[in-house]
């Protein structure tokens, strides 16, 4: 069977490492890890220790919210309908449109979460347009929320990294609007190419809060693929046995006992040279290994690394026992 392996002591050091970068360039680390309801023991046991203070997740309709000490709740994609209620219970919840706007304040008691609205920068995901701003401001304090400032997003549906004329255009567009908001109001910039950007240029000050998943899950700056100084790119590991190996139509072929079912096998990171995917079905993922210098046999378990759409799916798979390592 295979299995998705953790190492707690990579996760906090990663933490700690960007957490660290955050407060150079004046803003707090969010880590965002959006599995965190399926997985709350583990990431209450990264944070143990930590002193970041703001997870961001989603809400899953099967499980419950993580409660831990001290951390407050993001919710940091706008919320459907159907979860509404729980993101309600969020100290921080993303907003997109009147649509989930509404959504959210029927789904709210008298607590109500803070609210962050999403700008658009260019990534084309979810977004305000900037004319679209006051009048969605005003509903929203009319409807007894607070508004914590902007959401900014990059490098999700696009390939355009984070500017600093992008980051200063939301910085206008916050200062247009500011009347509405609390007045500690700022900028939530995601994700941890945000970080890669201060390498060489300055933040405006109204960004003090930049969201970072990838960075702190695989080491490495998501959009350029660069790994970041200092981080462990050993978070996580997936292992899969050979179930059969086999030359089919000339080719040498290794079919792993891993599949749709587990993770993205089209998107796991072979870990020997010359070995390359050939195709996956539910249960069974099989990769060409006819000019790989290792002689591959049956039984033989093998150590994938995974980029961000295969972890993503292994951690939401219940196919796949999560064991950890370092605890």
């Amino acid at each position: 069977m295979p299995r998705l392996i953790v190492s707690i002591d990579a996760l906090r050091h990663n933490l700690a490492l960007l957490q660290e970068r955050c407060r150079r360039v004046g803003a707090e680390c969010m880590f965002v890890f959006k599995e965190a309801p399926l997985h709350a023991a583990l990431v209450a046991d990264v944070m143990k220790k930590s002193t970041v203070r703001r997870l961001g997740l989603v809400a899953w309709p099967h499980a419950e919210l993580p409660s831990i000490p001290g951390v407050e709740l993001h919710h940091v994609y706008a919320p459907s309908p159907l979860l509404a209620s729980k993101v309600a219970a969020c100290d921080c919840a993303y907003v997109n449109a009147r649509f989930t706007l509404q959504a959210l304040a029927l789904a709210c008691g008298e607590k109500k979460p803070e609210l962050r609205l999403c700008l658009e920068v260019g990534d084309d995901r979810d977004g305000i347009l900037p004319e679209e701003l006051p009048e969605l401001c005003a509903i929203t304090r009319n409807l007894g929320f607070s508004l914590r400032g902007l959401e900014i997003n990059f490098a999700c549906l696009s390939t355009e990294a984070p500017t600093t004329e992008k980051l200063l255009f939301a910085d206008s567009v916050l200062r247009k609007v500011r009347k509405f908001c609390l007045p500690t109001a700022d900028i939530s910039a995601g994700g941890t190419d945000v970080l890669e950007l201060t390498e060489r240029e300055s933040l405006p000050s109204t960004v003090r809060e930049i969201r970072c998943g990838t960075g702190v899950t695989l080491g490495r700056y998501p959009l350029s693929g660069r790994i970041i100084p200092d981080a462990r790119q050993d978070a996580f590991r997936l292992e899969a046995q050979i179930l059969e190996c086999r030359v089919k139509k000339t080719r040498r072929l290794a079919l792993f006992d891993v599949g749709t079912f587990h993770t993205a096998p089209e998107k796991l990171l072979s870990p020997l040279p010359g070995m390359r995917f050939a195709g996956a079905s539910s249960a069974y993922a099989s990769f060409d290994v006819t000019d790989c210098p290792e002689t591959l046999r049956e039984g033989m378990t093998l150590s994938f690394s995974l980029d961000y759409h295969a972890l993503s799916r292994a951690l939401s798979s219940q196919a796949l026992p999560v064991v950890r390592e370092d605890a």
